[in-house]
């Protein structure tokens, strides 16, 4: 055999292993590509349009201040800084990524677990979501939510960590019925076990008070964690698991921006005059000659300093809070950053001047 040639039956081998494929597949192939690129198009225009939703609440929240006035709006503008509303705009909006990312996290497991061929044959935006997040960013998140959503979420978020926990280990232990018992179903109703007996003067009181939300809120969740770790039919799987994760992500946003047109971007005051007539607003900027205020009503005033014997710092409506249950002295609309940091007497400092009446 001379070199650099091939045996003549090893080349039909070769050829004959070329026709063997099947056309078939090489269309199926084709197809289920096709299929993939529109949702793949539609989660890199979501991740790119992002960025510009909270430009769109800032802009928002001054609409919403100057009570769709546009000079009032240009005046917010000119003299509010961007500090102040991304300030703002974070503090108030620290609970938002841990809901997205675990609950988006935990329906990608949850329909990988349900239907694994489907999910492998045509991966989707929740899919994706479950594989490209690493187990340290789902520990620090949970880590993050219970740093910062309030004492009443806190029993669902317990939930989703022990659902998120037993759907990974089901989807990367499949073979291995041990395991998946013990984390699948004897871990939830230990957590079960221990929480009621903590959670239950809350539940108690909320009950007592006539609180329905707030005594579900603390009950439910330990009940459905065991209920939650384990697959559902793969025939409904995915509309199921699909269809309230597509309506969350579509009113999603609306729901945020009610939320943020309520949070306050300027400081609360009570200007006493010399006319002893007391000006109620928000402080928008102060100069060497006048003090911008923005009243209730969404109009801008000029008050000149000359005119001002006092000023003070007033509380605002959303530090109120509406319920009076509380677990050991934490109250159940606190988070344990408020809870556990120094914090000051949500009361006004002057309930007389701050009412609106002069001193």
């Amino acid at each position: 055999m001379r070199l650099g040639t091939w045996p003549r039956h090893a080349r039909r081998s070769r050829t004959s292993t070329r026709t063997r494929r099947s056309p078939g597949s090489s269309v199926r192939s084709a197809a289920a590509r096709s299929a993939a690129v529109p949702e793949e198009r539609g989660f890199q225009w979501t991740l790119a349009l992002l960025p510009a939703f909270p430009i769109v609440l800032l802009v928002l929240r001054l609409w919403h201040l100057g009570r769709q006035d546009l000079n009032t709006v240009l005046v917010l503008v000119q003299n509010v800084g961007p500090l102040d509303l991304v300030s703002s705009l974070v503090i108030s909006m620290m609970w938002v990524p841990p809901v997205v990312l675990l609950t988006g996290h935990a329906l990608g497991l949850l329909y990988q677990v349900s239907a694994p061929a489907a999910a492998a044959k045509r991966p989707t935006w929740l899919t994706r979501t479950a594989d490209r997040t690493p187990d340290w960013a789902v520990g620090f998140t949970v880590m993050w939510a219970a740093l910062t959503w309030q004492l009443r979420f806190l029993p669902a978020l317990t939930m989703v960590a022990v659902v998120v926990l037993g759907l990974t280990v089901r989807k990367r232990h499949p073979d291995d019925v041990r395991r998946v018992r013990v984390v699948c179903r004897y871990l939830p109703l230990a957590v079960a076990a221990i929480a009621y007996p903590l959670l239950w003067p809350a539940i108690g009181a909320a009950a007592t008070h006539g609180e329905v939300t707030l005594a579900l809120l603390l009950a439910l969740p330990p009940l459905l964690g065991a209920a939650l770790t384990g697959p559902i039919p793969a025939r409904v799987a995915r509309p199921v698991i699909h269809a309230p994760a597509t309506a969350a992500a579509l009113v999603g946003p609306f729901v945020l921006i009610a939320v943020f047109l309520r949070t306050p971007v300027l400081p609360s005051v009570a200007i006493q005059l010399v006319e002893r007539d007391v000006v109620l607003g928000y402080v928008v900027a102060v100069d060497d000659t006048a003090t911008t205020l923005l009243d209730d009503s969404g109009t801008v005033r000029f008050v000149p300093n000359s005119a001002v014997t006092a000023k003070v710092l007033c509380a605002g409506a959303e530090s109120v809070p509406y319920s009076d249950v509380d677990l050991f002295g934490w109250h159940v609309e606190e988070s344990f950053m408020e809870w556990y940091l120094p914090d000051r007497d949500p009361r006004p400092t002057d309930e007389v001047r701050c009412a609106g009446r002069p001193r």
